[in-house]
Parts: structure tokens; sequence; C-alpha cells
């Protein structure tokens, strides 16, 4: 079982299999979103999770399902990824991998419109994201053997989804501070432009991208 894990073909495909649900759970709900003001979807306001607030978003099952998928595969391609390199890095990078995979599937499980839960989950998804990335990177940087090509390269590849996730918590910690829901939007005025939700897209974005590089590296 562990040797079919170890496996790069299973992270590749895991991976690519993530980046693809990640993909789609976005595009296709945003594509016929309208909020409670009857607001087309925007990058620039919105944040991700409110294409899967039920009673709102017109295909949130779709975003919540692929989200799901999302986070299985995430798991799978961490497992995977985690048993191939070796060291104390990548095995620390596996354990926070499904920490975050499982966070995301959670918040597939636990919708925008169920706020208490779906915070803890994407809290979970986005603090195990960050130890994730940068403990693979440290893994990927400073092994001598490693099964993948240009690992020096794809270690420092790692440093644009951590610097996305810390730009991004350290927003949540100031929401906390002055007692702020962070992922609610009730009663909110929202901007044109919420650095808030922009943070977030980054989060998105450069995560999917990482995994997408390190699945095709390994091909």
């Amino acid at each position: 079982m562990l040797e079919w894990l170890s496996d790069l073909t299973v992270f590749r495909y895991a991976g690519l299999l993530g980046v693809f649900f990640g993909l789609l759970g976005v595009i296709l709900p945003g594509l016929v979103y309208r909020g409670r003001e009857g607001e087309k979807y925007s990058f620039l306001n919105h944040y991700i999770s409110e294409l899967g607030e039920r009673g709102v978003s017109r295909w949130a099952w779709i975003f919540n399902l692929c989200i799901l998928f999302c986070g299985l595969a995430v798991t799978l391609a961490t497992i995977s990824l985690g048993l191939a390199l070796p060291g104390f890095w990548a095995k620390l990078g596996m354990l926070f991998g499904v920490v975050t995979g499982v966070g995301l599937m959670m918040v597939g499980i636990f919708p925008m419109d169920n706020i208490k839960p779906h915070t803890t989950a994407a809290v979970t998804f986005f603090r195990g994201g960050l130890l994730m990335v940068l403990a693979f990177s440290l893994a990927i940087f400073f092994q001598q053997s490693t099964p993948l090509k240009a690992a020096p390269l794809l270690g420092l590849v790692g440093l644009i989804p951590v610097l996305a996730f810390g730009y991004f918590l350290g927003l949540m910690w100031n929401y906390r501070d002055h007692e702020i829901q962070p992922l609610s939007t009730e009663n909110l005025q929202r901007p044109k432009v919420w650095k808030a939700a922009v943070a977030e897209w980054a989060v998105y974005f450069s995560i999917i991208s990482w995994v997408l590089v390190l699945s095709l590296e390994t091909g």
C-alpha cells in the first residue's frame, strides 16, 4: 500500500484532479452567481465561500461538491508526496497536508450559511496550508537526493503561496482583534475592492498554481 502511494504518479494525478475540481468549483458557480443585492460575482469583493452559500448562490451545490472532492485529492496528493520525498520536512508536510485536505473537505460539507463550523474549517485550511507549503518547500529545497527535477527552484516557488497565506491570515487576525467575524458577510457594506477578498483569492490561485507546477514537474 505504501509503495503504491509513494509513487509520484499518484501525486501527479491526484494533484491535477485537485486543480481541476478547484477551478471547476469556482468557475461554474461564479458564472451564474447573483448576490443578495442582485450583484454579479467579483473576485475583487466577494469571498470564495460565497459561491457555496446555499440560498444565495444558484449553483452552491457544485461549489461545495467540488471543494469536497478537491480536499480529497489534496489529502491523497500530499500523502503521496510526503512518502515519496525523504526527510523530516517531507513527513511534516504530509501531516499538515492531511490537515489541509480535511479542512478543505469540511469547507464543502459546512457551507458559508453555517458560519461557525465553516469558519473553523476555513481557518484549519488556511493555517494547515501555510505550514504544508512551507514544510514541503523546505523538503524540496534542502534535499540533495530527490525524485523531483529542478528541486531547489521548486522549493523557491513555494514562497509565493507562503506569502499569500501569511498575508491573509494576518488580515484575519486583525479583524479578530477588532471583534469582527472575519468570514461573515452579514450586514456587510461591500466595498468595490475588498482587500480581504482579494487576499483570499491570492491564496487560492497561488496554492492551485503551486500544486499544478509540482504535478507537472513529476510528469
